[in-house]
């Protein structure tokens, strides 16, 4: 889930977590809308898209199109058969609409037999995950291992000889002043024999949680500092977070499998895993290495991972799974939700080959298959800016981005405090309507910047086909008379890769007038709208 702040990704994140009755309750002061509605009701709904084993053992009156489930947990509702304080308030969906009666007749979540969630905040303290005096991932882990090996333990067996030969032996040993178990015992019975009753004391065999809550300790040990044991605390935050990522990977890992029933019925083994802002504290390389990891997680049949994040690094490294990406918008009070299915990236990348039926080229099938991978190379984490900006200005080339850039860098072009403007390098004039219709199906405003190459030979084609290409996300269009160089009143150089740097050489040298730099920024002030300002 991408999307600028205060875009509504944790609100959705903390709708799920209501939703599975987790740490995070509905609280009406909170939850309810703070702009007018029509009615009194609060809800979520959840589609589930179900393995065929599940689908299967789904009652029939909740089997739905494409092997779904849809359910409907109720958070406020004047009717009472829909709202009541002792239940979960769960509905299933059938096949004529919303069921009148409970899902499976559930009054909690678990029992609703919809699977677990994990949650890991943004900021997560790694005491709250490798704690043992309560339930911790850690624990699990530990509980899962430690029952598992002491079945078949030697050790474990010797240790329980060890302590029945310690509860024999140290009842009998006595003090230097004479003081024992045995005769502590011995004078208590003195004391009741009246009431014809023995009182004893024996030292219990110690058990596997009392192994884990009372004899284990954990710590890191820096291979720089030698035999130097170290609190988990005294690591940085990109270490801490990363263990506990890895306690929640291996808590998949490490669980017991559900017993193998007989009886056929309904109970997938599913947990989702929310993941706030996994990057916070880690590097970029580090990053990478953690999205591969949550990636592998989310293939397993029974996992999915949901999350929330702001790097573009996570974002590009994406791009060739770009159905998994979910861009979320505000307008207004409403959050809308953005997010390309399999069938519309296929329009998208015939879309894209329109071009060339404009040009008279012949389109093949391998070009249709070209466009995901043009895709996964272009939106590097650069261009992944894109996806939280207000609006992104696609310049034609780099020549354009890199004086616009310096400008901003410079603060020649100043934009207003709200406005988050990305300029992007779309590589040449053939590929802007690519991302123009990329960002139409995200939802990202944006404007275009472009050479008019004076409309002669193919250009008038190619100048027309952008204009349109215009959506219902294009705010505007520009199109220089001639090249960009003739705008600046500079001159040319042949090779295309020279460009950038014979434009930037001109600019740091004095050599562009500050006439076409004013003229320049109000062409893109006028582009996104923005009430930017030139500096005197």
């Amino acid at each position: 889930m991408i999307g600028a702040n205060n875009s509504g990704k944790t609100n959705l994140v903390d709708a799920i977590r209501i939703f599975y009755e987790g740490d995070l309750k509905f609280t009406p002061g909170r939850d309810w809308p703070k702009f007018p509605i029509d009615d009194e009701e609060s809800w979520i709904e959840i589609e589930y898209f179900l393995t065929e084993v599940e689908f299967n053992n789904l009652k029939d009156n909740y089997k739905l199109d494409r092997k779904t489930l849809r359910v409907r947990k109720y958070l406020k509702s004047p009717n009472q058969e829909r709202f009541k304080t002792n239940q979960s308030n769960l509905f299933g969906y059938e096949k004529e609409g919303l069921s009148n009666s409970y899902f499976y007749g559930a009054r909690n979540i678990s029992e609703a037999k919809l699977g677990d969630i994990i949650y890991i905040p943004e900021v997560a303290k790694v005491d709250e995950y490798t704690k043992l005096s309560g339930p911790s991932a850690f624990r699990n882990l530990l509980e899962f291992v430690i029952k598992k090996v002491i079945k078949n333990s030697k050790a474990f067996e010797d240790l329980g000889k060890a302590f029945s030969n310690f509860n024999d032996k140290f009842k009998d040993e006595t003090s230097s002043d004479g003081i024992s178990l045995k005769n502590l015992v011995k004078d208590i019975n003195n004391e009741i024999k009246s009431w014809d009753i023995r009182f004893g004391v024996n030292i219990n065999p110690i058990k596997p949680q009392e192994i884990i809550r009372n004899l284990i300790i954990h710590y890191l040990e820096d291979k720089n500092l030698v035999n130097q044991q170290m609190d988990v605390g005294s690591f940085g935050q990109g270490l801490q977070r990363h263990l506990i990522y890895i306690l929640i990977k291996l808590s998949s890992k490490y669980k017991e499998l559900p017993p193998v029933k007989d009886k056929k019925e309904f109970s997938p083994d599913f947990t989702l895993i929310l993941f706030e802002e996994p990057e916070a504290f880690l590097h970029p390389t580090q990053q990478e290495i953690l999205n591969i990891s949550l990636k592998e997680i989310s293939l397993e049949n029974n996992q999915q991972v949901l999350a929330t994040t702001h790097s573009t690094h996570f974002i590009s490294r994406n791009i060739d799974d770009i159905t998994s990406l979910v861009k979320l918008s505000k307008n207004g009070p409403e959050t809308v939700i953005y997010q390309v299915n399999d069938a519309t990236l296929q329009n998208i990348l015939s879309e894209n080959q329109e071009i060339k039926d404009i040009l008279g080229e012949e389109i093949t099938k391998k070009d249709i298959e070209l466009e995901s991978i043009r895709y996964y190379l272009w939106l590097d984490p650069d261009r992944c800016c894109a996806f939280f900006a207000n609006i992104v200005l696609i310049c034609e080339g780099l020549s354009e981005k890199a004086l616009i850039d310096y400008l901003i860098k410079s603060k020649r072009l100043v934009f207003g405090d709200n406005d988050q403007i990305y300029i992007l390098n779309a590589g040449g004039k053939y590929d802007i309507h690519k991302y123009m219709n990329l960002f139409y199906r995200f939802g990202i405003k944006h404007s275009i910047l472009y050479d008019g190459d004076l409309n002669k030979d193919k250009n008038l084609k190619i100048n027309n086909f952008i204009k349109k290409n215009k959506n219902n996300f294009t705010l505007s269009t520009f199109s220089f008379s001639g090249e960009f160089e003739d705008f600046l009143n500079i001159e040319k150089v042949n090779k295309n890769y020279l460009k950038p740097l014979n434009v930037m050489w001109h600019y740091r040298n004095n050599k562009i007038s500050i006439g076409k730099i004013k003229d320049l920024i109000n062409i893109i002030k006028g582009l996104v709208g923005s009430k930017s300002l030139t500096s005197t």
